[in-house]
């Protein structure tokens, strides 16, 4: 985003160590439409209970760990997906605010070990497009996460609820696992969340099984 121009203030904190396409050659269609844009909800659900202050979500099957906070809802997927949405701002289940929750996404797929990231991210890149035909991307670059080379984009686009949302996707490789974060907010939204988004990125980690 030039967008990534409100983000600077925190850079993403990327530098410092945010459900599509990561197998990307092994994730059917519909699965690549929920994890890059579509809804959190599209798979089964398991809710899970919240307690005070922020909460450490291990996932010792994919071998990641990340903190959310203690209101956020957080939900894992028979895909083995973990999303966590921000809170409802009310009690309609007509208010487009709560119809569409900001929120982040993680999927953690295996790959080939001689994948390289400039492919998985020219097929992602394919992808979204054929995905979202009105897919706008106001960023797109190589950074730095915990220490490997990743890549980053932000876009708008029409999602499979016909709202219009922006996202921030970032990638790497990591052995023969690829991992994918997708942060999605409408565009009135994107901003508030980003403090947020930011501190939960900043706790993310991988260990060796």
């Amino acid at each position: 985003m030039v967008l990534f121009d409100e983000m600077n203030h925190t850079k993403l904190s990327i530098a410092l160590s945010v459900l599509t396409i990561f197998s990307i050659f092994l994730i059917v269609d519909y699965l690549e439409h929920n994890l890059a844009f579509g809804s959190f909800h599209e798979n089964p659900i398991i809710t899970i209970g919240l307690d005070s202050g922020f909460l450490t979500y291990d996932d010792i099957i994919t071998g990641f760990s990340i903190k959310y906070p203690t209101d956020w809802e957080r939900g894992q997927h028979l895909d083995k997906s973990v999303t966590f949405l921000a809170p409802r701002e009310s009690n309609s289940d007509t208010n487009p605010a709560d119809t569409n929750r900001a929120g982040l996404g993680i999927m953690v797929i295996e790959v080939e070990s001689n994948k390289t990231l400039a492919s998985i991210t020219q097929y992602q890149l394919n992808k979204l497009k054929n995905l979202y035909p009105d897919i706008q991307i106001l960023e797109s670059m190589e950074t730095i996460f915990l220490g490997h080379p990743s890549h980053m984009i932000i876009f708008t686009a029409t999602d499979n609820t016909q709202s219009m949302r922006k996202a921030m996707q970032i990638w790497f490789k990591e052995d023969n696992k690829a991992f994918l974060m997708t942060y999605k907010s409408d565009n009135q939204r994107y901003s508030k969340y980003l403090p947020t988004i930011d501190k939960m990125l900043n706790s993310f980690y991988t260990y060796k099984k």
